[in-house]
């Protein structure tokens, strides 16, 4: 017990340590909320979901959901994936992996683009059926001649609890702690945009079937896009948002069938709503998932492969 209490206090004394992150260079004036391409996250199995997978994450994306460990008995997961975002405005190579031991794990997720590429590694550790993580996170940019770099930090912890023969899943995240600043720098300039702190609360319910099992995940998410400027008023209402995700999955046997709704805007009553649905097949150790992600941008299709064991 007393260990779990310096453990958590270490987290604690990392994330007001983040909150002042000081940089060199010139805010860009109304920035914010760079990479914000992350923000729906990654993986069929989670965008299939609507996004609702902070709890729930336990595939070769994991790490990028929440860095802290599934609970769940040990074991190795890596995979791949190719996104289609936005009919094809972007394109996305995905490659991920973790490895979960008895008392601890570690994650490696990698996003590469011809613009963006974002590399993440976590670790962290259970403690019986509860588990906290953390993970730093690399963000390179590179946009007509111009070069962009930020150095991020997210934590999270996950519990998992039994109710009448159900498992209830408990999570919490924080990514980009103090606003992860990206720094540009063009002919010798150099100017700060931020990457929006984002705080996710999740909670899912699994329960199981014959052959199969029922899962339904509810995250809430508060952001703000960018740290307040001296003396600025109504900060929350120009860069605050608040957000709801709902996913399901149904699973028989090998079979996978997704479906969610991806940030619904608590905020605005007349915000579109985003469905998400998404399809996975399971043969041996070898796990097949597609996903599909409407937008008034154009479609996305997302497809991944993972080997676990």
């Amino acid at each position: 017990m007393e260990r779990n209490r310096r453990l958590l206090l270490s987290l604690m004394i990392l994330l007001l340590a983040a909150l002042p992150f000081s940089v060199l260079g010139a805010e860009i004036p109304g920035a914010g909320d760079a990479a914000h391409f992350l923000r729906d996250g990654l993986g069929a199995s989670g965008r299939g979901v609507g996004s609702a997978y902070v709890a729930l994450a336990n595939d070769y994306t994991a790490a990028f959901w929440n860095p802290a460990p599934v609970v769940q008995s040990p074991s190795t997961v890596v995979g791949g994936g190719l996104e289609h975002r936005n009919g094809g405005l972007f394109t996305f190579n995905v490659l991920g992996g973790l490895y979960t031991a008895e008392t601890w794990s570690v994650g490696l997720v990698i996003l590469a683009s011809d613009l963006y590429d974002v590399y993440h590694v976590a670790g962290g550790a259970r403690f019986g059926a509860t588990s906290i993580g953390l993970a730093i996170k690399s963000y390179q940019f590179g946009i007509l001649g111009e070069r962009g770099s930020g150095l991020g930090l997210d934590v999270g912890a996950r519990c998992a609890l039994t109710l009448h023969g159900s498992t209830v899943l408990l999570a919490v995240v924080s990514r980009d702690i103090g606003w992860t600043p990206i720094r540009w720098s063009e002919n010798g300039s150099l100017a700060v945009d931020r990457a929006a702190w984002v705080h996710r609360l999740a909670v899912a319910v699994a329960v199981p079937l014959e052959q199969g099992e029922w899962t339904l995940e509810f995250d809430g998410e508060l952001a703000t896009r960018r740290p307040p400027g001296l003396g600025e008023t109504a900060y929350w209402e120009q860069t605050g948002e608040l957000n709801l995700s709902m996913g399901t999955v149904f699973r028989w046997r090998g079979l996978r069938i997704r479906g969610g709704v991806q940030r619904l805007d608590l905020l605005d009553s007349h915000g579109p709503l985003r469905p998400t649905a998404g399809l996975g097949v399971d043969v041996g150790a070898l796990s097949i998932d597609l996903a599909f992600v409407p937008s008034v941008l154009g479609p996305t299709y997302m497809g991944g492969f993972g080997v676990g064991y």
